[in-house]
């Protein structure tokens, strides 16, 4: 009876360790992208609270307020940070605009403003 008790309890102990090592994989495979989603979504709220207080916003104005943005996933040493990228930038814009956050000025012009409603 204490073979089978122990037996049941060394089960037990590899299910969840095999449960762990999977979780932990997933959670590295997916890492990168997971950054990269939370860093645009963090961006796009500090532009969106830049524009609550100014009417406008250029292309370097928005380089300028994102810059430095830095997120990290709970219980992970890696971060991702924004350093002045004109790539960023320009991702982050499209993305606001497919998004329906803001919209340029005029078309062609690299000023925008909060989508009117």
């Amino acid at each position: 009876m204490r073979f089978l008790i122990a037996g049941f309890g060394i089960l037990l102990f590899a299910a969840a360790t095999a449960i762990l090592v999977v979780w932990g994989m997933r959670k590295s495979y997916f890492q990168r992208e997971n950054l990269s989603r939370m860093l645009f979504s963090k961006a796009a709220d500090k532009v969106m609270r830049y524009l609550k207080t100014h009417d406008t916003i250029s292309a370097s104005q928005m380089r300028k307020v994102v810059d430095g943005t830095e997120v990290s996933e709970a219980f992970s040493r890696n971060r991702a940070v924004v350093q002045g990228d004109k790539e960023f930038t320009a991702r982050l814009i499209e993305l606001m605009q497919n998004d329906g956050k803001i919209e340029p000025i005029e078309p062609g012009k690299s000023v925008y403003r909060k989508k009117q409603k």
